[in-house]
């Protein structure tokens, strides 16, 4: 075994010890945003939820879905099963409402498999409600300040969220609902603190859908922490799930994507932050503001201020071992196996 296999190793004993210390904190909630699909990373995102969830640290309320593929939420629906959780709420993304961007499916190379290969039951007696309509409908029966909402997508839901009117559910506007239930938004998407790559490019999650990126960034009424591109780039994950259940959707997402290689691991750095927070992994840049101007394609601007309600991820542990604990997370069995 090399050097390399045999520090991660090491690693990955010491967060699985690290793991059984007792959570003491409350769990948090959770809605996650997902445009699971083109990239992996989202697979491996939700499974660390289920696996966090399991540990009590966390509670997925929701799962909503902002990529335009037809068997996405069934994908999603097939992780939750397999983790003993089958019956949480599942929302979509709405095509006509989101525009063009939204007109070409998103293809994948594993949404299809994996429904079609693991227990779902979303396509055959569920129907798929609106994102919109499972926000409103979850963040209404919460708590104040309770939800953290965390976001590995596009942003389409979040600006359709803010824009909705009253309804059965509430009769707080969206802004008003998301002000009164929402604790924090956890963002995975731009690149700090420049606003864009050395191209002049956006960011791929915020340059899908530039106009809904501005009307959900600009107009958020809580604070708002971003795990930039930056920040997940040099966190790789996936080639430890060779080691894990050969039923696993997790794995076998991993396996259709790259043959069961790393990947970085962007959107999980959201997920790990939104439930544990910096901790020992990252610090916090400075308050500030994050505007995205008009016709931006995805770039933003960063400029601290103290009344600022935004901030940015900057790394601080070392990268290798921010992967290992996350690939731990991954890589857990199921505590409830009833989807099995």
């Amino acid at each position: 075994m090399s050097k390399l296999s045999l520090s991660r190793v090491a690693l990955l004993v010491l967060c699985v010890c690290g793991a059984a210390v007792a959570w003491a904190q409350p769990p948090v909630k959770i809605i996650f945003d997902t445009d699971i699909a083109g990239d992996v990373d989202d697979v491996g995102s939700l499974a660390m939820l289920h696996a966090l969830a399991d540990r009590g640290e966390a509670e997925i309320l929701a799962c909503t879905i902002s990529s335009n593929n037809p068997k996405s939420a069934a994908c999603v629906d097939a992780i939750n099963t397999w983790y003993g959780r089958p019956d949480i709420p599942i929302g979509g993304v709405d095509v006509p409402v989101a525009g063009k961007a939204f007109e070409k499916l998103v293809g994948s190379r594993y949404t299809r498999q994996i429904a079609s290969e693991f227990p779902q039951d979303l396509s055959e007696k569920r129907q798929l409600p609106s994102a919109v309509k499972v926000y409103r409908q979850v963040l209404a029966a919460q708590p104040d300040d309770s939800v953290t909402i965390v976001s590995v997508g596009f942003l389409t839901n979040l600006a359709e969220l803010l824009d909705s009117p009253a309804d059965e559910f509430s009769s707080l506007d969206g802004k008003q609902l998301v002000a009164a239930k929402v604790k924090q938004w956890v963002c995975m998407g731009g690149v700090f603190p420049e606003g864009h790559f050395a191209s002049g490019e956006g960011e791929y999650n915020l340059k899908i859908t530039p106009e809904a990126t501005q009307r959900a960034i600009n107009g958020w009424p809580t604070p708002i922490v971003f795990s930039g591109y930056e920040i997940g780039e040099r966190v790789l994950t996936g080639a430890g799930l060779e080691r894990a259940a050969a039923d696993s959707p997790v794995r076998r997402g991993y396996q259709l994507y790259n043959g069961l290689g790393d990947r970085n691991s962007w959107d999980q750095t959201a997920v790990l932050h939104a439930v544990r927070g910096a901790g020992d992994y990252w610090e916090l840049s400075p308050p500030g503001v994050c505007q995205v101007p008009e016709d931006s394609a995805g770039c933003h601007e960063w400029s601290e201020s103290p009344e600022g309600k935004h901030r940015y991820l900057i790394e601080k542990m070392p990268p290798a071992e921010v992967a290992a604990e996350i690939e731990t997370l991954m890589m857990a069995e199921p505590a409830n196996s009833d989807g099995k």
